[in-house]
């Protein structure tokens, strides 16, 4: 079973690195001293983790029906969590393929871990900030951050059963 709890602490974790990185500036530059110093970049890439999220508008209507769903007895409150767990990874994933399919995005996506809405980008430093401004897009973080989804995406959940 998905444990939402997990993916909380991963993204407090991603978002406290995500930050001292962004103040730093070293999650959005290579420091290998071959790119230019000018304002241009000089054709310059950087690889980071970008996070997306459903729109809250689609999670409420969720969350409103899986609770019409137990008050009229339709689920109980076991059967409500695995249901919103199952239908919020689908919505994720739904933002994942959104972002994916933009044609006015000039960043590469290399990898995602779709069920946590986490991707890993390449791309002009300026054009991967420039994608905080689309609604899905819910923060960049260090490249490392994309190897901590990866991982927490590949081990089992409490029944023994792997994530998949």
């Amino acid at each position: 079973m998905f444990d939402d709890t997990d993916r909380r602490q991963f993204l407090q974790l991603a978002g406290t690195g995500g930050a001292l990185s962004l103040a730093g500036c070293s999650a959005l530059s290579n420091h290998d001293g071959s790119g230019s110093g000018g304002a241009g970049g000089g054709g310059e890439t950087a690889t980071v983790t970008l996070a997306v999220q459903p729109d809250q508008q689609s999670l409420q209507q969720l969350q409103s029906e899986i609770q019409s769903k137990v008050q009229s007895g339709e689920l109980d409150r076991m059967q409500a969590q695995a249901e919103f767990r199952r239908r919020r990874i689908e919505l994720t994933r739904d933002a994942v393929g959104t972002f994916r399919n933009r044609s006015n995005v000039s960043v590469s996506v290399d990898d995602t871990v779709s069920e946590f809405g986490v991707l890993l980008v390449s791309g002009d430093p300026a054009a991967l900030i420039e994608t905080l401004s689309l609604g899905e897009v819910s923060g960049l973080f260090p490249a490392s951050a994309f190897e901590q989804a990866q991982a927490q995406a590949g081990t089992t959940t409490g029944t023994g059963t792997p994530m998949a």
